[in-house]
């Protein structure tokens, strides 16, 4: 199962959280497996029933000054229980001075205890979606991704088939690379796919007769990005006279990730056809569907309404 050691929250700088350890440096290979977060409300109360151990814990200024208020011995007993719960870590926003007994203990138990300046409705916002994105499922598959008028298009097919070879020319025509061959693929929320590219072959194609190119040397930065939605998948196949091909657009097949299920289009492949005006088409296509805009039905539509004017004999 894939975690974040809080030795990484600690280290982080592109998410802005601005934290360091006060007490617990001991514990900081401890791992983050849950992307939902908890802020302790009742449980700083001593419910902790509702404590979930295995989510960051976060205290804010209530928190804190609910354990100030407290008589000694009953702090000490609030705080013992928490430490007894193989928390992962706590983290005190707004810069709050934490009670003396709570390092003590957090660095006696080897539970990071961290501390940020923000507010805690900001610290939570960055958190949460530093742990949605680092925690998110994760998968490959093998293909060319790329950005088509703003489609996330995702091309596979056989090796050989033509996949790099048409993308070179898409791109050729001002469409951008976001990975060839290996698309990693990560699941961000419920419903959207993302696909980014290993570091090691970031904005490099293989083209086959020519060898591995970089594309952004050789058609500048705006020919390639890092990231993008997956909106449409796209199937290359080998036409052969007995396999039967989508004539009018009336099935509506789907290819599924990690659950999530996306439009998929199946395009053969044969000599003489331009499969990248295909591809582009397929692209164009899509977003008119977005729009509400189904070509086949409105054609049954029409076709519909001709046959009801026809007079009858």
């Amino acid at each position: 199962m894939k975690g974040i050691a809080v030795q990484e929250l600690a280290d982080d700088t592109l998410y802005g959280l601005g934290l360091e350890v006060i007490s617990g440096s001991r514990g900081l290979s401890r791992k983050v497996y849950n992307q939902r977060i908890q802020k302790l409300g009742l449980v700083i109360t001593g419910n902790m029933v509702y404590l979930h151990p295995h989510r960051v814990q976060i205290l804010g200024n209530i928190e804190i000054s609910y354990l100030r208020s407290l008589a000694d011995t009953q702090r000490k007993r609030i705080i013992k229980e928490l430490c007894k719960n193989d928390v992962v870590c706590f983290i005190v926003t707004r810069n709050l001075k934490v009670p003396e007994y709570f390092l003590t203990k957090t660095e006696e138990e080897k539970i990071p205890l961290l501390r940020t300046k923000l507010a805690t409705s900001l610290f939570i916002e960055r958190i949460t979606k530093l742990l949605e994105e680092r925690l998110a499922p994760t998968t490959t598959v093998h293909g060319v991704l790329l950005d088509i008028l703003g489609v996330g298009a995702l091309i596979m097919g056989r090796p050989g088939i033509g996949k790099s070879e048409n993308a070179l020319e898409l791109i050729m025509r001002g469409h951008r690379l976001v990975v060839d061959d290996v698309v990693c693929v990560k699941k961000v929320g419920a419903l959207s796919l993302h696909g980014e590219s290993p570091e090691m072959i970031k904005s490099l194609l293989e083209i086959r007769g020519i060898g591995i190119v970089d594309i952004e040397k050789l058609f500048g930065v705006s020919a390639v990005r890092d990231e993008k939605k997956i909106d449409l998948a796209i199937e290359l196949f080998d036409w052969k006279d007995s396999t039967e091909c989508e004539r009018i657009g009336l099935k509506e097949e789907r290819y599924s990730i990690l659950g999530i299920e996306l439009p998929l289009v199946k395009i053969p492949v044969s000599s003489g056809k331009n499969v990248s005006a295909i591809i582009e088409l397929a692209c164009r296509n899509h977003i008119l569907r977005t729009h509400g805009v189904n070509t086949v039905a409105d054609l049954e539509e029409r076709m519909q309404r001709s046959m009801e004017d026809r007079p009858t004999p």
